[in-house]
């Protein structure tokens, strides 16, 4: 269930407030965005975590290799600026926050209202030579 997110101008932009998955598998980090009344040509979108506007994660070398975007097509036509976050580990938990940028003769820029991303371990540990079962 997608949370309704802030409307800047005539963008409206929602996330899902939380995902939470198990370490090494992959986080679908997913945003939409419905432009009211607008029919601007260009746009894109970026992620940040922690804080809007903070640090761009398609720049950021602690996730490289480990992204994937949609394709042009999706952002565009399914109105789509969702994410995959592959094999995420603990130190990925935290908020982020999707923003959709559009420009023709003017800009718009609308973001959500943030996805907080719950990375859990799971599985048997040894503790002291016993295994220790950790809640799933």
């Amino acid at each position: 269930m997608y949370t309704s997110a802030s409307l800047s101008q005539n963008i409206e932009v929602s996330q899902i407030p939380e995902v939470n998955v198990i370490e090494g598998s992959t986080a679908n980090l997913q945003c939409s965005y419905n432009m009211i009344n607008l029919d601007l040509p260009i746009g894109w979108y970026k992620w940040y975590r922690h804080v809007l506007h903070g640090a761009d994660i398609f720049r950021s070398d602690d996730f490289k290799d480990r992204l994937t975007k949609e394709s042009t097509e999706d952002f565009l036509n399914n109105r789509s600026a969702s994410i995959q976050l592959h094999n995420v580990g603990l130190t990925d938990t935290g908020m982020y926050f999707c923003e959709v940028v559009f420009f023709g003769q003017m800009q718009i820029t609308g973001h959500g209202n943030g996805t907080f991303l719950n990375v859990t371990v799971t599985g048997v540990t040894e503790c002291w030579g016993y295994p220790v079962q950790h809640e799933q």
